[in-house]
């Protein structure tokens, strides 16, 4: 049986390079206040490659009291709102030297503190949460003394908070209904105790006093656990004078509403115009769904910088960023018949 090679080590290093293994350290760290001289420099790297050596991440953690590592907790990464976030913040910690963690929580309080203590354990550097089901890992974190950047909601004056602005959003999609001459405008949302639904109805109702119309709550399908889309269209399409449109929380929702009027026997959008919000499945829609599309990947990359810029300057002010969104025309709406 062949021994297994013992791994070099950083006083391995320290000998074929010349040097002490403080100086070896100093070198790997680039650790600030210390001068190196190039040729020493060059020296401690050249050792490095012809050893191969590989730095332990947990000596090196516990010297630099950090782990260069970085957490960020999504409802559910099934949801295709999440991935681009995702991305936007494994691509900054990336280049900042960051390792990202991905941790999945289902939307459970439960799931988020395991998580939470887990990743303390692990001593990361700090957390990006990709909404919370509720305020127990802001405790923690600030208990902890950990950053804690949040994505959405809920909008903690304590923490950082990176958002999209769902009120012009939402008012942009109304008022591009109204433009193409509808007037019975429906809206079906879920959960009005989120900011998020709030807000979207906010712009919903703005848009409608701007252009004139009358709100009527007959035309605002709000459900409080699960979206039930069939009832909502039965409610609506019951009505003396139902919708000519309709605009969803969600792509995923209008894709529901469109499978079910179409197997009704509506046209869209001859007979019915419908928008969604977020921008993830529309261009895969026949017809393809009009929509509002929020910045995911960039709100993903502004709260990475954020959580990476507090880990240099604890005590810069807190930041609550609200990002831009845009109305995407594709075919899913037309002018009233």
């Amino acid at each position: 049986m062949t021994k297994k090679k013992k791994a070099p080590t950083s006083w391995d290093v320290a000998r074929l390079a010349g040097v002490s293994r403080s100086t070896v350290s100093f070198v790997l760290n680039n650790t600030p206040g210390i001068k190196i001289s190039e040729e020493t420099r060059r020296r401690v790297l050249e050792a490095v490659k012809a050893l191969d050596y590989k730095p332990n991440a947990i000596a090196r953690s516990l010297a630099k009291q950090k782990t260069e590592a970085i957490a960020f907790f999504v409802l559910d990464i099934a949801n295709p709102v999440f991935p681009n976030m995702a991305r936007g913040i494994e691509d900054v910690a990336r280049q900042n030297g960051y390792t990202l963690f991905l941790c999945n929580t289902d939307g459970k309080t439960l799931r988020e503190v395991r998580y939470m203590n887990i990743m303390l354990e692990r001593r990361v550097d700090g957390i990006i949460a990709g909404a919370l089901s509720n305020e127990e890992v802001s405790k923690i974190a600030q208990k902890k003394n950990i950053p804690l950047v949040i994505l959405e909601h809920p909008r903690l004056p304590e923490h950082d908070v990176v958002y999209a602005d769902n009120v012009k959003g939402s008012y942009e999609a109304v008022m591009h209904f109204v433009e193409l001459g509808h007037k019975r405008i429906a809206h079906i949302t879920i959960n009005p105790e989120s900011i998020i639904v709030q807000e979207r109805i906010e712009g919903y109702k703005k848009a409608l006093e701007d252009a004139g119309i009358p709100f009527d709550d007959n035309l605002l399908k709000i459900f409080y656990d699960k979206v039930d889309e069939e009832k909502a269209i039965n409610e609506l399409f019951s009505l003396p004078d139902p919708p000519t449109a309709i605009f969803t929380f969600s792509d995923f929702m209008a894709i529901q509403v469109m499978k079910i009027l179409i197997r009704r026997g509506y046209r869209i959008p001859e007979d019915v115009s419908v928008i969604g919000f977020d921008d993830t499945l529309a261009n895969l829609t026949i017809p393809a769904l009009t929509t509002v599309s929020q910045p995911f990947y960039e709100m993903g990359a502004k709260a990475a910088e954020i959580l990476i810029e507090r880990l240099k300057n604890p005590n810069m002010p807190i930041q609550h960023i609200k990002l831009p969104t845009k109305l995407v025309i594709r075919e899913s709406t037309a002018k009233r018949r």
